[in-house]
């Protein structure tokens, strides 16, 4: 992106691009999005949609780190309640539902989560923001002196981000009829990855 607008015509240009391109995304697909369809939406000239974003890649890495924030905020708002307690297969579950929800309440979140799991120029939004979580995961499990070495706690925290995230897109790629069933399994399989910190 080649710089973030100030004033609130800016701010109005720059968001009308990013709605444009979330229903053209839902309406045609990721491969068919150009900056000139996108402009030919908003009712913009390609100058105008160049000030801000030099490629359609660089709207996409836009909406990327949005819907990660959104997503993790959700995710920041569980690990609050399992501050001081190892989270069991139940409220894993209701982790991986609500991250669905608020996924699904997102314009387009399918299309722009292909694109960054597809495109090699936006993968970087989606690790990053991963290995974010996985990072501040970490901190409720040494709070809890759980019997993990420094290595194992990092590396365990990003498999189980890592293993979420790709259960979320599958639940959006298949439209499951079975959402929840799918929660309660991945809930119970993650819970199982803290078998041997958890007390007898």
């Amino acid at each position: 992106m080649l710089k973030r607008p100030r004033q609130e015509r800016a701010m109005r240009t720059f968001d009308l691009v990013l709605t444009s391109a979330v229903i053209l995304l839902e309406k045609d697909g990721f491969d068919k999005l150009t900056t000139n369809a996108i402009c030919k939406h908003a009712g913009l000239t390609p100058p105008a949609l160049y000030r801000y974003f030099p490629n359609k890649y660089a709207v996409l890495r836009e909406l990327g780190e949005r819907l990660m924030q959104v997503q993790n905020l959700d995710y920041f708002r569980w690990q609050d309640k399992y501050a001081d307690v190892l989270p069991d297969a139940d409220s894993i579950a209701q982790l991986i539902r609500s991250q669905y929800d608020v996924t699904c309440a997102q314009r387009g979140a399918k299309w722009i989560m292909r694109s960054l799991h597809s495109v090699p120029e936006l993968a970087e939004v989606r690790t990053t923001s991963h290995a974010y979580v996985a990072d501040k995961m970490t901190a409720p499990f040494r709070h809890q002196k759980v019997a993990w070495d420094e290595k194992t706690l990092q590396r365990r925290c990003r498999i189980m981000v890592e293993t979420s995230y790709a259960v979320l897109e599958m639940l959006l790629d298949e439209r499951s009829e079975d959402v929840d069933a799918i929660c309660q399994d991945t809930g119970r399989l993650i819970a199982g990855f803290m078998d041997d910190i958890r007390p007898d």
